[in-house]
């Protein structure tokens, strides 16, 4: 006796059929890339606007940097998990500010800080332009990454530019889908300038009187 196997029917899934994907899993961690807490690992929590800066913009940017990290006065004005800070103090800045104005965020960065022993670094729980308008100090660098569903950089970028010594750098990273309005008046001076997938890094520099 001869058994003959059916033809199983290929289904075809329409737009409104087909399963659901499931969403991307946001990471667990961000690691320090160099310096002294090279390799360490910064937990990263669920937080509305919360968008780490990868790795390889991180990257970018500390190479941008390096030579000017050394003994710096360094602002992380949206620090959200702590990443460019943290890399900041890990390659040798003086003192770091993180800035957030979520008290989850800000009780979660305090904690890492405490676990991972990073001296000379504070948290203060305010917004960026609050912090921006009563800092009053002269910083060497400050980051500028806000999550991009905030309309503040253009705001935020004039606010720190009056807080950086000369010879200091201004930081800002966008959706290229999102620009700024405006570039930084003279005689501030576009330093660097990479596009990473849909992301914009831009490293302004005040030049020495």
């Amino acid at each position: 006796m001869i058994f003959r196997m059916k033809k199983r029917k290929k289904r075809h899934f329409s737009p409104k059929s087909m399963p659901p994907r499931r969403a991307a899993a946001k990471p667990g961690f961000v690691r320090i890339i160099s310096g002294t807490h090279r390799s360490r690992r910064l937990p990263v929590i669920e937080a509305p606007g919360l968008r780490p800066t990868g790795d390889r913009a991180r990257e970018i940017l500390f190479n941008w940097l390096q030579p000017y990290l050394p003994g710096a006065q360094v602002l992380d004005a949206y620090a959200g998990t702590g990443a460019l800070g943290l890399e900041a103090a890990s390659r040798g800045a003086a003192h770091v500010v993180l800035v957030d104005n979520n008290p989850q965020v800000e009780e979660h960065l305090r904690s890492t800080i405490n676990a991972m022993d990073f001296p000379r670094t504070q948290v203060v729980n305010n917004t960026a332009l609050r912090y921006l308008d009563f800092c009053g100090q002269d910083w060497d660098i400050v980051f500028l990454d806000p999550p991009f569903s905030l309309e503040q950089l253009d705001e935020a970028s004039l606010k720190a530019a009056n807080t950086i010594k000369p010879g200091g750098f201004l930081y800002r990273e966008y959706a290229e889908s999102n620009p700024p309005a405006a570039t930084l008046p003279p005689p501030w001076e576009l330093f660097r300038q990479k596009k990473v997938g849909q992301v914009i890094l831009e490293l302004w520099r005040l030049p020495h009187d």
